[in-house]
Order: C-alpha cells, then sequence, then structure tokens
C-alpha cells in the first residue's frame, strides 16, 4: 500500500480539533430522582450493556470522527500495489494448428498454454485484451475487453482448428491492431523462430510460449489408393522424427465396415522415412491407415483416402517424356500412349495428358498440360511455394528444381510459384498446367512426382459419388444441387454424428477434424475427405522467449489501484448513519 499526495498529511490536524471540542463542551452532572416513575426509566437504561449505552451516548462523536480520518486517508490518495501484465494494450495470439495436440506428461500444449492464459488473465489488472486464432483467415475473438468473466470463458471455448497456423498472414493482421501505446504480444504457439518476428516497432515487446524440446514424433506422412482390376494398390510413407529407431505396427481398415484389410509391423530408422507399397488389397471404397507407435503427437497417425471410380481412362501424348508414362503405371492407373494428331478424337470423358495448348480449348475433356508447344521456355531460379489445394495433399513440392518456364496463362489461377513465376495453374473448367517440360526439371527424382500425377489424374476424373479431399476448414465453391424439397445439404462424420448444416448455394466449407465424411441430401450422398496438411505432420523444437523493448524480467510491471472510490462510498455511508442518529435524537427530545 502507498500514499499519492503525502502534502494533505497536514489535514489530520481536522480530526484532533474535533477531539479537542469534544475534551471541552459541555459537562451535566448525574442527579438521583426520587419520583418512581423516573426511577423505572432509569432502572430500564441500565439494563442495558454498559458498552452499548456507552456508545448511544457518543454515537455522533465516533461517526464524526471515522468520517473525518477517511476523508483525511482520501485526501492522501491511497493506493493498492498488485503485479500485473506489462504494456498498456494487451494481444494475445493463439495457435490452433493440429500441431498443439502435441503431448507432454499426458496434456497437451493447446490444454497448457490455456492455463496460462487463465493464470495471466489475473494480472491484467483491468487493461483491455485481444485475443486472435490463427489460421487461413485469423478470427478476432476479443476486442479490447475489461472484463474478466468475459475472457476467461472464451479461453474455455478455445478448440482445436487443425489448419495451418499461416504465420505471416497472422503477423500482418496483428499489425492492423497496433495502437500507438506499449504493446506487449503474446504468442502462444508451437514453435516460432526470432527472425520471423517484426521488430522494427519499438514499442512492441513480444512473449513467445512455445512447445518442449523433447517431443518425439512418428508421422503417416503421405498415404494413397488406387482402384484396379486386380485389387486396391496402396502407398503408404512413413517418418520418424526422433533420434531413436521406431517399431510399430501399421493396420489398414476399409472404411465401409472396419475391416481389417492389412496388419504389418514395421520399423521405421532414426530421422528417416519408410515407404510402403501394397497391392492386390481387397476392394472397398475407401482406407484408413492407422499406425500404433508411441509417439507424443496422435493425429499424424492416421490417415484417409477415398477410392475414385476410374469412370475415365488416360491417355498420354506420345510426344512427352516416357518418364510421365510411368509414373502413372506407378500408381497402378493405366495409361495409354496416343500419336499427337490422334489426341482430338478420344472420348470426351478420358483425361488426357498433352503440351498441345490448343486442346485446353479444343478438348472437352480434362486435359494435364505439361509443357506448351506454342512459347519458348526462360530460364528461372527460385524456390517453389503452393497454394492451399487439395492437389498437393500428398505432394511436397518444396524440393524440386526448377530451370525454365514457359509463360504462363494470365486468365488461369496459379496455385503454384518458383520465385514469384507462375508454374502450375488450373484453368476455370479444371484443365491443370505444368509450365515446364519435364526434362526441365529434377521432378521424376522425387516421389512427390507420381503422387501429384495421381491427384491431379484423380481430380479431373469424373466421379459423382464422392466431391475430393479437403484441407481443414477449406471453402471451395462447388456445384451442388440439394433435394428440392430438402433444400440444404447436411454434413456428418463416419461415425453419423452430424457436423453442420450447408444451404443449397452456398460455399461449401470443410470441417476441421480430419476424417472421412458423407454430405447428405435427400436420397443424394457424397463423400469426402478432410486431409491434415503436410506442413501440420512435422514437429519442431519449441522455444519460449522474450523479445522486443521489454526483457524477460519486464514480463510484469506494478500496478497502483486507487482506494479513493471505497473511501468516498464510505464517508457517503457514514454521512446517511449520521443523519438518521440526527433525525432520532430530534425526535426523542
Amino acid at each position: 500500500m502507498g500514499f499519492g499526495q503525502l502534502v494533505f498529511l497536514w489535514t489530520a490536524i481536522i480530526p484532533i480539533t474535533v477531539l479537542l471540542y469534544y475534551f471541552f463542551r459541555k459537562k451535566y452532572i448525574e442527579k438521583k430522582i426520587s419520583s418512581t416513575m423516573f426511577w423505572e426509566t432509569v432502572m430500564k437504561e441500565t439494563k442495558v450493556s454498559p458498552y452499548l449505552q456507552y456508545l448511544q451516548r457518543n454515537a455522533l462523536f465516533y461517526l464524526q470522527m471515522i468520517a473525518l480520518i477517511l476523508l483525511m486517508l482520501a485526501l492522501l490518495q491511497p493506493y493498492l500495489k498488485s503485479q500485473a501484465i506489462a504494456g498498456e494494450h494487451i494481444i494475445w495470439v493463439v495457435d490452433t494448428s493440429a500441431t498443439m495436440l502435441a503431448e507432454d506428461n499426458g496434456e497437451s500444449l493447446f490444454d497448457t498454454h490455456k492455463k496460462e492464459m487463465m493464470t495471466l488473465s489475473e494480472q491484467l489488472a483491468g487493461k483491455p485484451l485481444t485475443l486472435i486464432t490463427t489460421g487461413e483467415e485469423p478470427t478476432i475473438l476479443l476486442r479490447d475487453e475489461t472484463n474478466l468473466s468475459v475472457i476467461r470463458s472464451t479461453i474455455e471455448r478455445l478448440e482445436i482448428q487443425y489448419e495451418q497456423e499461416n504465420l505471416p498472414k497472422m503477423l500482418d493482421f496483428t499489425k492492423s491492431l497496433l495502437k500507438a501505446k506499449e504493446t506487449a504480444i503474446y504468442l502462444f504457439t508451437d514453435h516460432v523462430e526470432r527472425s520471423e518476428l517484426p521488430l522494427e516497432n519499438e514499442h512492441i515487446t513480444w512473449f513467445v510460449n512455445g512447445a518442449p524440446k523433447n517431443l518425439e514424433n512418428v508421422s503417416i506422412l503421405r498415404f494413397g489408393a488406387t482402384a484396379s482390376e486386380k485389387g486396391v494398390a496402396a502407398l503408404a510413407q512413413l517418418e520418424n522424427e526422433t533420434a531413436t529407431e521406431k517399431k510399430g505396427t501399421l493396420e489398414i481398415r476399409s472404411i465401409e465396415n472396419e475391416e481389417v484389410l492389412l496388419k504389418e509391423s514395421v520399423v521405421i530408422p532414426a530421422n528417416d522415412t519408410l515407404s510402403l507399397s501394397f497391392k492386390e488389397l481387397p476392394s472397398a471404397e475407401g482406407l484408413k491407415a492407422t499406425l500404433q507407435i508411441a509417439d507424443d503427437y496422435k493425429i499424424d497417425n492416421e490417415s484417409f483416402v477415398l477410392m475414385q471410380k476410374q469412370s475415365a481412362q488416360t491417355y498420354v501424348d506420345g510426344n512427352l517424356h516416357e518418364l510421365v508414362s510411368a509414373a502413372f503405371q506407378a500408381m497402378d492407373i493405366p495409361v495409354s500412349s496416343v500419336p499427337t494428331e490422334q489426341i482430338g478424337d478420344l472420348p470426351n470423358e478420358a483425361v488426357v495428358v498433352t503440351n498441345q495448348t490448343s486442346q485446353l480449348k479444343a478438348s472437352e475433356s480434362p486435359v494435364l498440360l505439361i509443357g506448351r508447344n506454342d512459347e519458348n521456355a526462360k530460364e528461372v531460379n527460385g524456390t517453389i511455394t503452393t497454394e492451399r489445394d487439395d492437389v498437393f495433399a500428398y505432394a511436397d513440392m518444396s524440393d524440386i528444381y526448377v530451370s525454365s518456364l514457359y509463360p504462363p496463362f494470365p486468365e488461369y489461377e496459379t496455385l503454384a510459384r518458383v520465385a514469384d513465376q507462375p508454374f502450375i495453374q488450373r484453368s476455370d473448367k479444371g484443365d491443370l498446367i505444368i509450365l515446364s517440360d519435364i526434362q526441365m526439371t529434377d521432378w521424376p527424382l522425387h516421389p512427390s512426382f507420381p503422387l501429384f500425377l495421381w491427384s491431379a489424374r484423380e481430380q479431373m476424373a469424373t466421379n459423382s459419388e464422392d466431391i475430393g479431399t479437403f484441407s481443414p476448414n477449406e471453402r471451395r465453391s462447388l456445384s451442388l444441387v440439394a433435394d428440392e424439397e430438402k433444400g440444404e445439404w447436411e454434413v456428418f462424420s463416419s461415425s453419423n454424428e452430424y457436423i453442420k448444416t450447408i444451404q443449397n448455394g452456398g460455399q461449401f466449407s470443410a470441417p476441421s477434424r480430419p476424417g472421412l465424411y458423407v454430405l447428405t441430401s435427400g436420397k443424394t450422398e457424397k463423400q469426402f475427405a478432410v486431409a491434415l496438411e503436410q506442413q501440420e505432420k512435422h514437429i519442431e523444437k519449441g522455444t519460449s522467449f522474450a523479445i522486443g523493448s521489454a526483457s524477460q524480467e519486464d514480463v510484469q510491471e506494478t500496478v497502483k489501484t486507487s482506494m479513493v472510490p471505497w473511501l468516498l462510498l464510505l464517508i457517503v455511508l457514514l454521512l446517511m448513519i449520521e443523519w438518521e442518529v440526527q433525525r432520532r435524537r430530534g425526535i426523542t427530545n
């Protein structure tokens, strides 16, 4: 406790003066009255407690003295000292990506951060709090909130959204909320480097709460399957991110009846990957792969795949490199090689792979264009970046080298870039365009090449019974016409749990949790899958640190809470009591 205006200490003279006044007031001598009536009254009064009787006689004195002392204290401006979070404006950024489910000692990192937020909320001391969750579209849950109960209830309702945190987008979004005063930004995540944080603003202090450094992770990095006349062929790639060899069991089940189709023991070397392929599995509408192994991150130990109906034959232009046909065949997709001059005679439901640019407009079939025959390629240098799209759900493009690119199509959507130059595009009717010849890249040397061709082919193939694979919370415009009577679509999980309703003609938004789902409207059913993004299958060593205008020792600051309002309230209450005492004595007299 402290005082803000000790100069008013002289006001202590006022209660002392009143006290002296009571010492020199008139005094009365008690006399005995012989009257029986007065004697009875006095006897009744003496039956009261002597302390209470004394208090009744001197009530005004005590009330006035207490009021004067409280007034003197109020002039001194007393305050209580307490510890609070440093900064005038507080921003909490909460990572809701899937990696926050990694567990340390049986408790997820997300739950640990929620407990930390609950503790910090007690130290806000009335400061405004802004709370943001990460994702493709950062969301503001609280804006300059000071009500502690609202803050705590919001923290309790926080849930994992499974989508990538998109740190650069989140940081840009946070900048728009900054004010011209000292700001403390708390980042509750698993991993972030100091170099990733914008430090140009001297009024900002970053407090990063990361994950423990000893988390272990083994994941199903990729899982795919295709159906053929001989049965189902599946491909699984397992990754061990630990420094020790890991042993476990890989199990593949059918999604229709949970029948175990395959169960195999696996040994994954330390800091390495293990690729497995399985052929002639029993036919199924979809497969679920489960890796039973000891690690701290379970969500990436499951993977789902829908079996696309092979309703379209694949034709490869004979002018393309033979590695294109070999990649399709490696995924057990039957292909036919046709001369360039016969490309225009193929059936409409076929999937055409060619470098003939004219086929984008001439062909009614879906086209996978690899290179261009009407332009010259130019040298390019840089790393590959991709957009969020299910065509990359199983294909990691980060390590691919591309030496040259053809000019892009300005009106088409760009899905991948080399530096800032378009590399992969999609047309309005669903054609995919790779703006480079295969021999201009080292892509065929990477496992992602056949996986990308498989994903592209499955995306372009006609199949009315499923709508594809989505990333968590992905929004996409789909041509879905609901039942006339129903007028809407309902989403159910594979366990028949209701998820949400989508209005007819509305934009489709995928659920957040990875798994298999069913979209129903009347008697119409369409399956789809939600797959964990590749970035969410890796756990990096976390760290906690503070950087900016404050140091780690300046996490808290001393806050002075004024007691003057409470003292004034007590003074008013005492004046009301004093008035009531005066009123009653007046009536008695």
